[in-house]
């Protein structure tokens, strides 16, 4: 069903587009009224949600998105209850209203054979509050330049089969198979922070399901340009990797 009406929403989006650009709500046939909003250079999908203040796992599941983790501009997204189309505000200035503050699980213990991040203080883009680690493993490859590329992440080394967990409470944006990544888990938080967990042996969730800090996501493998089980881990931030070690503790 849910695959069903994510065609549907490309068949229509010509049309609703129409509707957009003069700004009046539009209903579909046996669906709730809603908006089209065209999405600008910046924007993320959850600073999108939380400006209509509509669910995250709602816009998945209403929108086919290729990359929903990141957005190219001039996608048309489908905003289920909308009355009209509303300006995004840049990352940092969103409307308090739209703001939602969740109850944090409390954090799982650090395992001692992790390195830990040292004394560096947290990224800024935390807010105080640091990531859980993702799994139980040895570090084995750092963010930053390569011989011969950039890393995007950290990697740790892990028995494969080994459990991996959500660094934090968040929404599935994509469960899956990417090239290179091997099956792979991307999760939005709070705050446009992403987090990315790769080379899984498998995926235990979907997208648009929504997680809790700590909870068995997948399990650690060797899928995708692997040479061994291991954890990739990524931190992005409105889509920008970020080094990892600078939120985790």
């Amino acid at each position: 069903m849910g695959s069903a009406r994510a065609g549907a929403r490309l068949i229509l989006l010509g049309a609703l587009a129409c509707a957009c650009a003069h700004h009046k709500p539009v209903k579909i046939a046996n669906q709730q009224p809603g908006v089209v909003h065209r999405v600008k250079a910046g924007e993320t999908l959850w600073r999108i949600s939380r400006t209509y203040d509509v669910p995250l796992d709602l816009l998945l599941r209403e929108n086919a998105l290729a990359d929903p983790s990141q957005l190219a501009e001039g996608t048309l997204l489908f905003v289920p209850g909308a009355r009209r189309e509303l300006q995004v505000p840049p990352a940092g200035e969103l409307p308090q209203s739209a703001a939602r503050v969740e109850p944090r699980p409390p954090r799982r213990p650090s395992p001692a054979q992790i390195p830990r991040a040292g004394a560096r203080p947290l990224d800024p883009a935390a807010r105080g509050e640091p990531l859980a680690w993702p799994a139980e493993g040895v570090l084995i490859s750092g963010y930053g330049d390569r011989e011969r590329d950039h890393h995007d992440g950290i990697d740790l080394a892990a028995p494969e089969g080994a459990p991996v967990h959500a660094a934090e409470s968040g929404v599935v944006l994509f469960s899956g198979e990417r090239r290179g990544y091997g099956n792979i888990i991307v999760l939005a938080h709070d705050n446009d922070l992403v987090t990315v967990y790769a080379h899984n042996a498998e995926n235990l969730v979907s997208r648009g399901d929504r997680v809790s800090r700590g909870a068995e996501i997948a399990r650690v493998g060797r899928t995708g340009n692997a040479t061994g089980p291991h954890l990739h881990f990524e931190v992005r931030v409105a889509a920008r990797p970020r080094d990892p070690l600078g939120f985790l503790r």
